[in-house]
């Protein structure tokens, strides 16, 4: 009676070189006995660092010297390719072989995720920044951020829901266009599968390999067949073999499934993009390197190439947490020619945008953070940060946002009667 060890043991590698071939269309090469070399189907390699070998426990396996860095054997390779389960690629393989008495190996995978093991992962959703004097990360974030925005407003129909939910957060047609706001098609859209950003840029990636790695470097593309990341098993299931072309076959859109907001610094410039979640369910944005603080990046300031001007005019500051809350308040002050408003992406104030606000020569710092125990500890903070004090809006009931409290006295801001605020 055969076992899982004995169908993937050396005995095998003459049958397995040619299944593997034709499983993912390439051709190995021979370099000595039990080792062969081919180009990584998991990714754009052209250097051959796919390889087979035999193992000291005298097993048939595959590994990628290049950008997988993965390690895999036969079943683990028939579950990727044919979103299999463990048991059933150990059995189509088994009858490759021609193994009728076989008995299967329990559990599960110590590679693969079962197919239907992870559904959209809940991961933090991310930011990308351009590394400082990056010229072509800035150029690749600027062309993605039109890309997003001009697919959103040119398909307001087929995008309706991402519509609506805007209009709902106080961000209308006006707004998404004067802020850049795009929308980047999720995995199961069936016209884009995810790439839309990928299939805008083939044309020039065709010419230039170059331009997918200023791309992919600036964080806006995503590597499907990445083990290390939260929601590996959904998103190496997004691998489509069915594309001859590497980069459309083993990448997807970073921000694919999320509302795009680029971030803009005082002189109008792309400085960074963050990602949205349509539904309000687990995390919707925070940082890579952590579960539980809200999103920020260095000298990040949502909306100061809006209104830096104004604050220079009142010399007065609003600051508050989110998105949405920026929207609020950009709403109301707009209208008002008061548009002091920005997001510090967070419920604090960090030093490095504490640097950037001291040239536009603050007296008045509002600090509009909720009012739960990181709100609290980030007014102190931005106390710390700001030099002086900082008037915030206390006292706020449970379910009451610090919009309602200041849409009252807004009138206040003026630059001389804010004191008595």
């Amino acid at each position: 009676m055969k076992t899982y060890p004995n169908i993937k043991s050396a005995a095998t590698m003459d049958a397995v070189i040619p299944y593997v071939e034709a499983l993912f269309d390439i051709r190995f090469k021979r370099i000595k006995k039990y080792r062969y070399n081919a180009p990584c189907p998991f990714h754009a390699d052209t250097q051959e660092n796919f390889m087979v070998y035999v193992n000291k426990e005298n097993e048939v396996r595959f590994h990628c010297f290049g950008a997988c860095k993965g390690d895999w054997d036969i079943t683990d390779l028939i579950m990727l390719r044919n979103k299999y389960p463990f048991q059933r690629a150990q059995q189509v393989w088994a009858e490759h072989l021609g193994v009728a008495d076989f008995t299967f190996s329990d559990g599960r995978s110590p590679c693969i995720p079962e197919p239907d093991e992870t559904p959209e992962p809940d991961e933090p959703v991310g930011f990308v920044e351009p590394k400082q004097g990056d010229k072509k990360g800035v150029a690749a974030l600027e062309n993605a951020a039109d890309f997003y925005h001009d697919l959103f407003v040119v398909n307001e129909d087929r995008f309706r829901t991402v519509w609506e939910y805007l209009a709902c957060r106080g961000v209308g047609k006006e707004t998404i266009d004067k802020f850049n706001i795009g929308y980047a098609p999720p995995y199961s859209d069936e016209l884009h599968h995810g790439r839309a950003l990928i299939a805008s840029i083939m044309p020039r990636v065709e010419k230039d390999p170059g331009v997918f790695n200023a791309f992919s470097d600036a964080g806006l593309i995503r590597f499907l067949n990445n083990g290390s990341v939260k929601g590996y098993g959904y998103y190496c299931r997004q691998i489509d073999f069915n594309r001859k072309n590497l980069f459309s076959r083993n990448y997807g859109d970073f921000f694919a499934g999320l509302m795009v907001f680029p971030i803009y610094d005082t002189d109008a410039g792309v400085i960074g993009m963050v990602g949205r979640r349509l539904e309000d369910r687990g995390v919707r944005w925070l940082k890579h390197q952590a579960s539980e603080v809200p999103l920020s990046a260095k000298s990040w300031l949502y909306g100061i190439e809006k209104a830096a001007r104004y604050i220079r005019q009142y010399r007065t500051i609003i600051l508050v947490e989110g998105l949405f809350d920026y929207f609020a308040f950009y709403n109301l002050l707009h209208g008002q020619d008061k548009l002091v408003v920005v997001s510090t992406l967070g419920s604090y104030l960090t030093p490095n945008a504490a640097a950037i606000l001291k040239n536009l020569d603050i007296e008045n710092f509002i600090a509009a953070y909720d009012w739960d125990e990181l709100g609290r500890n980030g007014i102190e903070r931005t106390a710390v940060q700001s030099g002086g004090w900082v008037y915030y809006l206390g006292g706020l009931a449970d379910g009451q946002d610090p919009y309602d409290k200041l849409e009252p006295v807004v009138s206040a801001i003026s630059g001389f009667s804010l004191k008595h605020l």
